[in-house]
């Protein structure tokens, strides 16, 4: 008799296989696959933020829209709908156009012409003090004037840093110098507009002496307001220029005509007296920058047209309007000075302009013969003592301004003729 099929316990079939390890694979398979596309989308994001410096406005806006398309096609993986994939596409590639499109449309607009470049592309390494091969000349100053403190706190405008640092590394030792620049006393550098109040800052931050062209109206009075009183050594004079592209036939304009494209009245270059047709392009500098005050002391009483402006990308993201640089289209005109425009920065295709009839040559500035003539200054609060009225008789002294011309600019051509005497004898008290 045959006995009844006895029932057998159920076990792990190939057929039926488990859940957990199924549903295991598919995560760990998920986790693989959205490493791999963010490691793929990298190079995207990079491109992304790289031009983002160059159309800042777009570059938030890209880099979500670029994520969202990431996103989609992570939903494309996990859940296997083919919609998902083509609206991840699309999406990373209008971030990718617009964001190219917009770098293109500026580099032909606006990046592809010459300009004169701002400090953040002059190489100031070349001017550091004591550094091996920099540009500053050598100088054996008299034992006098000499540095016996260390090196004082310096800060000098922009285009007066060569001035500042061929003093120190005639005055300090390379020994001293290193000291005081490791213990944050070293010298500095500062836009203008920003300058005086380096001679106000908290005691263990502030300057004993600044380099710097004599100070706006405003400066003047945010100094009264700081309680400074402002007291200046002439240290060098250059030449306020006017420059624009190779290819515009002006050679010379007449202080007239400068205010009459400062002040907005003409509009185009024949308006303006040249026999050129192009719209006038007058770019600026920021308000109380030291080129934009000397532009202001030539306009006298006519006020100065409101400056082209760009959009900027502030330190927090935050996008601003600002000054726009100099760009050398055939229809610009900019000005700075001498030095800055010839000897610190590569100034591209431009022409400086004679201004009634006299070219700006260091003849000319050395003759005061050139009607736009700027003086700079060691600026401090009161009259200098110590280390820094040896810095100041220095400059005024015969070894000092040959040191200035050797540097490259103009040394001034009047001086009080105690200068000396004056400086030494603060520096005795």
């Amino acid at each position: 008799m045959n006995e009844p099929n006895a029932t057998k316990p159920a076990t792990a079939s190939s057929d039926h296989p488990d859940p957990t390890k199924k549903n295991g694979c598919f995560r760990a398979v998920v986790v693989v696959k959205v490493l791999a596309l963010l490691v793929l989308t990298f190079p995207f994001c990079a491109f992304i933020v790289a031009f983002g410096s160059i159309a800042p406005g777009l570059q938030v806006i890209c880099l979500l829209v670029g994520e969202l398309g990431v996103l989609a096609l992570v939903l494309r993986w996990a859940t296997r709908r083919r919609w998902f994939g083509w609206i991840g596409v699309a999406l990373l590639l209008g971030a990718l156009a617009t964001t190219s499109g917009h770098a293109l449309w500026r580099w032909w607009t606006h990046d592809r012409f010459d300009a004169v470049p701002e400090t953040g592309s002059v190489q100031w390494w070349r001017y550091h003090p004591f550094e091996d091969g920099n540009l500053l000349p050598r100088c054996d100053a008299p034992e006098e004037f000499r540095f016996r403190d260390g090196v004082p706190r310096l800060c000098a405008a922009y285009a007066l840093y060569p001035i500042e640092a061929a003093a120190v590394q005639a005055l300090a030792t390379k020994e001293s110098y290193k000291a005081s620049d490791q213990r944050g006393r070293g010298i500095s550098l500062e836009g203008s507009d920003m300058l005086f109040d380096q001679l106000a800052e908290d005691p263990l931050w502030k300057c004993d002496a600044v380099f710097g062209l004599k100070p706006s109206p405003e400066q003047e009075e945010r100094a009264k307001e700081l309680g400074l009183d402002l007291h200046f050594t002439p240290v060098s004079r250059d030449a306020f220029v006017f420059f624009v592209h190779a290819d515009n036939p002006a050679t010379n304009l007449t202080t007239g005509q400068i205010r009459a494209i400062y002040s907005g009245r003409a509009k185009t270059w024949r308006e303006a007296g040249v026999a050129f047709d192009e719209r006038l392009m007058p770019f600026q500098r920021n308000k109380n920058s030291g080129s934009q005050t000397a532009l202001e002391r030539l306009m006298g009483d006519e006020p100065v047209l409101p400056p082209i402006e760009e959009d900027r990308l502030g330190g927090m993201g935050d996008i601003f309007r600002d000054v726009a640089d100099y760009r050398n289209r055939r229809g610009a005109i900019g000005f700075s000075f001498r030095y800055y425009a010839t000897e610190l920065v590569a100034a591209g295709k431009i022409r400086l302009l004679s201004i009634d009839g006299i070219a700006p040559t260091v003849e000319n500035i050395r003759s005061g013969a050139y009607p736009f003539l700027e003086d700079a200054y060691l600026v401090t609060d009161g009259a200098p003592t110590g280390d820094v009225a040896r810095l100041a008789a220095f400059l005024v002294s015969t070894p000092g301004r040959r040191l200035v011309e050797d540097v490259g600019y103009v040394a001034p051509t009047t001086q009080r003729p105690d200068a000396d005497e004056s400086h030494a004898e603060s520096a005795e008290n």
